[in-house]
């Protein structure tokens, strides 16, 4: 009798793991009771990171943020810089070296090399690159271990784990879609701040590895921000 139930117990483990036992499910892990920490506003900071997208490898971009202002930059050593980006109250411009004129962005994008670009304002991305929520967060209650927010443009989910509590992912949605514009992996924390991040929009993806971090003071646009509007009248 035993053996018939060791055989019985045996077949039934083996036709579950055949059927890739379809009503076990391992529960999600819940948030740390201290993932609110995170909920704060990024404080001013200036990081360099090595950068691999868009075909390239070994670049260097450097980012700078305080408040509503951030200034981005992509070299390409040993040539250069190859982007240079400004943000400031909502609004962003590239710099056209050669003609000597500030060329404006879209609303809600971040550009590359090669034509390339993100679909991330400058306040989300310090969001992002500090391992931050927005101070809206709320538990998102259909995925345990995950918080949300939203804003006219977008919704933001992020995955947090812990503790101590970090952020792991993030996915960004424009409101009413279901399918993300961009999703973050993020990993080897320094205390909060990820130290690598991989970004995928669409076909694009852009690995980020971080080389420096330290806090920062009030941001003053760059000398070229001066220049006039591409296409303006001089």
């Amino acid at each position: 009798m035993r053996r018939r139930r060791s055989a019985a117990l045996l077949a039934a483990v083996l036709a579950c793991a055949g059927a890739g036992c379809r009503h076990a499910r391992v529960p999600a892990a819940p948030l740390p009771s201290d993932w609110r920490s995170l909920a704060v506003p990024p404080a001013p900071f200036a990081a360099l990171y090595r950068l691999s997208c868009c075909g390239q490898s070994n670049l260097v971009l450097a980012v700078r943020s305080a408040a509503d202002r951030m200034s981005m930059s992509v070299a390409v050593p040993p040539g250069g810089a190859a982007v240079a980006i400004w943000f400031e109250g909502g609004r962003g411009w590239v710099e056209r070296v050669r003609e000597r004129c500030r060329e404006a962005l879209p609303q809600g994008s971040i550009p590359l090399p090669k034509a390339a670009s993100l679909p991330l304002d400058p306040e989300l991305a310090a969001r992002v690159l500090s391992g931050l929520l927005p101070e809206d967060a709320r538990e998102a209650p259909a995925t345990p271990g995950w918080v949300e927010a939203s804003d006219e443009r977008v919704t933001w989910r992020a995955r947090i784990e812990g503790p101590p509590a970090r952020c792991t992912r993030v996915l960004v949605f424009r409101r009413g879609e279901e399918r993300p514009m961009l999703e973050a992996e993020l990993g080897s924390h320094l205390e909060h701040v990820p130290e690598r991040l991989l970004l995928t929009a669409g076909s694009q993806t852009a690995e980020m590895v971080l080389a420096e971090w330290h806090t920062s003071g009030p941001l003053q646009p760059p000398a070229w921000n001066a220049f006039p509007e591409c296409g303006a009248a001089r």
